[in-house]
């Protein structure tokens, strides 16, 4: 059956200049939406204070930088080299305390005193280390700050909405870093699938705007997956379809993905840019890079009946498991080094970290926030 064609429209400009993809490209002055430079930065954790200072309710703003405060003592303690057996559980502090100011600083909550982990990690039947394990999660409640949970309300606008379980199996291939090895692991096709770009598009007569997303043909072969698992797999069913497209890149042939919906826009486009990345923001992984284009962008094909995380929940999820492993069971995680899952842990651990702080100085931000390259 023949693909139906594009939309017809034009790749969308602001002053001339063509909007290159991010989740903020555009900010919002007293007066209206204009286009969102990237942040450069060597230390991300200035981001993250600035951020507090600008965003954050001065009523909560002192609590929130003290949160912020403890985080990077952590982050910086976990790094040095003889804090390897401690690492996970210090990782894990850091990131409840950057989700408790973040929580503050967008106003999701005026107090987390008293807050919950959220989460509670259990053994199933088998009783092995990471293979067996599950979480509980917790969904917060008007009395209970379950911090989980209130960071993705905080990150995504939604919920849990009810107590939920998520075994570890099924968290560990949601993680960039690291996923090729847990392909060997597993003995599983890769599920991430890169993505070559993604471009605003507009019709100024009838004035809507609306996402391409651009994927290699024969990236989606090497992993075994069909063009209907694009949308199938990656909960884009029902919004976004594929359509004809002759452009390739160089040598290798372009897969072309179009949103279904249009999104209208009154007076200027820029006004609704937002509102139309927050319709793909969740769908897709973020690997943080020094070099342009600065951000490499994935989606992730979910085998049936997964459980899929946003990114930054994923991570979060993980680095929890480990250090309430390491906390309580450090003989165990030795154990879980050695295990076959072990080369991916310690990539997680290794090199996760780093990007889970630069993600989140953007999310504070609002703004893309990537490391600095030293020349």
């Amino acid at each position: 059956m023949p693909l139906p064609q594009p939309r017809v429209g034009t790749p969308l400009r602001i002053r001339t200049r063509e909007i290159a993809f991010s989740f903020w490209p555009m900010g919002r002055s007293t007066r209206r939406y204009g286009l969102r430079p990237h942040v450069f930065a060597t230390d991300p954790w200035t981001i993250i204070s600035a951020s507090v200072q600008k965003r954050c309710p001065a009523g909560v703003r002192a609590t929130a930088f003290a949160f912020v405060e403890q985080a990077e003592d952590f982050f910086r303690a976990a790094t040095i080299a003889h804090a390897q057996a401690a690492k996970p559980l210090l990782l894990y502090y850091c990131f409840m305390n950057i989700a408790k100011a973040f929580v503050l600083t967008v106003g999701q909550r005026n107090n987390v005193d008293g807050a919950r982990h959220g989460l509670s990690e259990q053994l199933g039947p088998g009783g092995q280390e990471l293979v067996d394990a599950y979480l509980d999660v917790y969904a917060a409640t008007p009395q209970t700050v379950n911090v989980f949970d209130e960071l993705q309300r905080a990150l995504t606008g939604q919920g849990f909405g009810a107590n939920t379980s998520l075994l570890l199996t099924r968290l560990l291939p949601q993680v960039v870093q690291g996923h090729r090895l847990w392909c060997l692991a597993a003995q599983e096709h890769e599920r991430f699938v890169s993505v070559e770009r993604i471009s605003f598009w507009s019709n100024a007569q009838n004035k809507s705007i609306w996402l391409r997303l651009f994927l290699y043909a024969d990236d989606l072969a090497r992993l075994g997956a069909n063009h209907g698992d694009v949308v199938t797999r990656t909960g884009l069913n029902g919004a976004w379809h594929e359509v004809h497209h002759q452009q390739p890149a160089g040598e290798r042939r372009l897969l072309c993905f179009e949103q279904i919906a249009v999104q209208n826009y009154g007076h200027r486009p820029s006004d609704q840019i937002p509102t139309l990345v927050r319709t793909i923001k969740n769908h897709l992984w973020a690997n943080v890079l020094s070099i342009p284009p600065y951000r490499k962008y994935y989606i992730y094909l979910a085998p049936p009946n997964a459980s899929v995380l946003p990114q930054l929940l994923s991570v979060y999820a993980i680095i929890y498991h480990l250090g309430s492993v390491t906390r309580y069971r450090p003989q165990n995680f030795d154990k879980i080094i050695l295990g076959e899952f072990g080369a991916q842990v310690q990539e997680i651990i290794t090199n996760q970290p780093s990007q889970f702080i630069y993600l989140m100085a953007s999310e504070f931000a609002q703004q893309q926030t990537t490391r600095a390259a030293i020349v």
